[in-house]
């Protein structure tokens, strides 16, 4: 049977860390559904008392990312009153690397996201992959950093932005034939380039949900099997003809597929 849980996600930021470290420790219990109550920017004694009467009122696990030593002390007690756990995300990681580094921590909230140049970098990156989506710009591809090309409703679109918002330039291009890849596409130096490919008759399906939810006709070459076996071998002769590596997308997660492509976009600007 399916458990059901409530959890407190309470940060004195955005909130990106705990949600990511929440997702990654609730995929290794797969009967476990949980409810997240969101609470970012909390920085005020008002804030958390509206906190703990939403943990009063749905007691759970609670997570938080916080560094005000009395917010947290009125946090630990109400959820000790409760008989609850309240898990401090980061706490133990930034003591051991300030006892290793021998430098005392700088308790600034919100640091992680100051207005650098790593963060205006990562906007525009953005802003490039938004405007490169599904062959847009097609004549403007050589400032990216890395190019995807696969046959329609291979996740590209998500994985480029997955991408961009990790500071990767990342155009994609769709592939319907051989004869409608921008001409540029093999003069390219800088772009790492990556095929995606997917099994067909996994690829039919993903294309019929997508085809249903938009009320359109089911009696197409789009999702005739042939058809789409014949679109996936023409698009690996490109990824052959590119000399490019190619990602099988089948089974991958949009997460684990961006992981892979910064591995090889790494190992690229080491040749």
């Amino acid at each position: 049977m399916t458990k059901r849980i409530n959890m407190h996600l309470i940060s004195d930021s955005t909130g990106e860390t705990l949600s990511s470290v929440s997702r990654a420790v609730l995929s290794q219990f797969e009967e476990v559904e949980a409810t997240d109550f969101v609470w970012p920017l909390v920085r005020t004694k008002t804030q958390v008392a509206e906190i703990m009467n939403s943990i009063s009122q749905n007691p759970g696990i609670v997570l938080y990312t916080i560094l005000q030593d009395d917010l947290v002390e009125d946090l630990k007690n109400h959820c000790y009153k409760l008989q609850i756990p309240c898990i401090p995300v980061l706490s133990r990681i930034v003591t051991e690397f300030s006892n290793y580094l021998g430098i005392k921590v700088n308790n600034a909230i919100g640091r992680q996201h100051i207005l650098d140049e790593e963060y205006f970098s990562r906007v525009e990156a953005i802003n490039y992959t938004l405007n490169h989506d599904d062959g847009q710009s097609s004549w403007d591809l050589y400032d990216a950093d890395i190019i995807i090309i696969g046959v329609s409703r291979t996740s590209k679109s998500p994985t480029s932005v997955y991408l961009s918002c990790r500071g990767y330039k990342t155009a994609n291009i769709p592939f319907v034939s051989l004869e409608t890849i921008p001409e540029n596409i093999y003069e390219l130096k800088k772009p790492l380039i990556v095929g995606f490919i997917i099994n067909p008759e996994k690829l039919i399906q993903i294309r019929q949900n997508r085809m249903m939810s938009l009320g359109q006709e089911l009696k197409t070459d789009y999702i005739d099997i042939e058809s789409v076996k014949e679109e996936v071998i023409q698009s690996r002769k490109l990824f052959s003809k590119l000399n490019c590596p190619v990602i099988d997308v089948t089974k991958r997660s949009v997460e684990e597929t961006a992981a892979r492509i910064i591995q090889l976009h790494q190992k690229s600007l080491k040749i």
